[in-house]
């Protein structure tokens, strides 16, 4: 074999690596793989937080879905109390996540990009939950206060919006924060 030959089998080779490892790359960061569904919200809190976040609550609303993002699987739970004489209501949603590999990003959730909750002209603050945890709160004059919060431990996210009537900031965060901790102690 001439040393022209050798050359271009030589390059081809190179080119045929080349080719495969894009391949490989581009493929393994585009996969998508489902985890495992996650255990019922609903079951991971205490049902005297609900009663006492949620006065004259009625029956737990629960929901199990694919996830509303490739490559995650979730469930919810929502708590609403009746109608109140004196006008004291609350509603509780709590979003129980669990990552898997998408695009390219492993399931981490600390790792996530946690945009859904940068909503404009809103300050995040920071506490101390699980492997980080964020939260903002605006007012609502109908409703009171509204809280969102978002804790991650592992490959779990748990979403937290409380809306409450009469609540002072210290106290919905003290609230939004004690559900959290009871799903993600139970994790």
């Amino acid at each position: 074999m001439s040393s022209g030959m050798r050359v271009r089998v030589a390059v081809l080779a190179v080119c045929m690596l080349v080719a495969a490892a894009v391949g490989l790359w581009k493929g393994w960061g585009s996969a998508t793989v489902d985890p495992p569904s996650p255990r019922s919200v609903c079951q991971l809190i205490r049902p005297e937080v609900f009663d006492l976040l949620v006065p004259r609550r009625g029956p737990l609303q629960a929901e199990g879905e694919e996830g509303s993002l490739p490559g995650t699987r979730s469930n919810t739970c929502l708590a609403e109390s009746g109608s109140a004489v004196n006008g004291a209501r609350a509603s509780l949603w709590v979003a129980l996540v669990r990552y898997g590999r998408h695009d390219g990003q492993g399931p981490q959730c600390v790792k996530r990009d946690w945009s859904l909750l940068g909503a404009i002209n809103r300050t995040n603050h920071r506490v101390a939950l699980g492997d980080g945890a964020v939260y903002f709160v605006e007012d609502d004059p109908d409703t009171g206060r509204v809280i969102y919060l978002a804790a991650c431990l592992g490959t779990y996210l748990v979403y937290v919006r409380y809306e409450a009537v009469g609540a002072t900031d210290a106290s919905i965060v003290e609230s939004a924060s004690t559900v959290a901790q009871e799903v993600l102690s139970q994790l």
